[in-house]
């Protein structure tokens, strides 16, 4: 009987999941926030995680790609020239999709078989720091405030990676206390310290994505204007690699950071509930 009625309830999160995967799609179409690969990857992404985990695993990543969407278009609108660092524009594509949510939907299906609070925890944490970090990119390039290296401390134009600033870190607070709190209706003990281990866990993830940006990402000098980017072709002209690994590009940055988040929330959650 127990399986019949799981079976069933699997049925009907499968064609809600359609339809709210669809109208995510839709939107991220109209509003062009995503490219056609990015929607692609988003409907199935979507899919899977309402159809295993419901409102209560998908409400924080379902928010955390709308406002940080919707910051992106802003933060472009007010200051354009930063793109011209960034090896994406602001219409994400399937790799970056795949790089923010695609191993936390691995943790929808197995929590769906082997339910645990920590599971929800590390998934929440995961994606408060993906959140925080692109919080942190936003917010520190629409101040356009001083920016120094995480690892050198020289000061970096905004927006190159590894470059951390105060607008920034504030940015990197309030992206992971957003999605920390859209986690606290389905929190089932220690509410608050729960939260505060999902924004500590997020905000760390961030701080490991500048570590990273600032040591292995691939940054290349455009041999024309002589600015470093993350692009392989500036000013219409091929760049050569400046500093980190060749294939180690920002998605690859996005999936670290938000993995050290998730360990991070499990060594806190063993200290505080060990």
């Amino acid at each position: 009987m127990n399986i019949l009625i799981q079976t069933d309830n699997l049925i009907v999160n499968l064609i809600f999941g359609i339809i709210l995967a669809s109208a995510i799609s839709l939107i991220s179409y109209r509003l062009k926030l995503l490219k056609i690969s990015g929607i692609i990857a988003v409907f199935f992404l979507a899919l899977i995680i309402y159809t295993f985990g419901t409102w209560q695993w998908t409400l924080p990543i379902v928010t955390f790609f709308v406002l940080s969407s919707l910051l992106s278009k802003f933060r472009k609108s007010k200051n354009e020239s930063v793109e011209s660092y960034f090896e994406k524009s602001d219409e994400r594509d399937h790799l970056q999709v795949l790089a923010n949510g695609g191993l936390a939907s691995v943790l929808v299906i197995l929590n769906y078989f082997y339910s645990s609070e920590l599971f929800y925890i590390v998934y929440v944490s995961m994606v408060a720091s993906v959140c925080a970090d692109t919080w942190a990119t936003e917010t520190g390039t629409l101040f356009k405030a001083k920016t120094i290296n995480i690892l050198s401390f020289k000061k970096v134009e905004p927006g190159i990676s590894g470059g951390i600033s105060f607008p920034g870190i504030f940015g990197a607070l309030a992206g992971a206390f957003v999605i920390a709190i859209t986690s606290l209706p389905w929190l089932e003990s220690d509410y608050l310290m729960n939260v505060i281990i999902i924004l500590f866990a997020g905000f760390v993830g961030s701080i490991a994505d500048s570590l990273l940006g600032a040591s292995v990402q691939a940054q290349y000098k455009c041999r024309v204007c002589k600015s470093i980017t993350e692009r392989k072709i500036h000013c219409n002209k091929e760049t050569n690699l400046f500093s980190g690994i060749r294939w180690v590009n920002n998605d690859a940055v996005n999936f670290g950071a938000g993995i050290s988040g998730g360990i991070f929330s499990i060594i806190l959650y063993d200290v505080v509930k060990g």
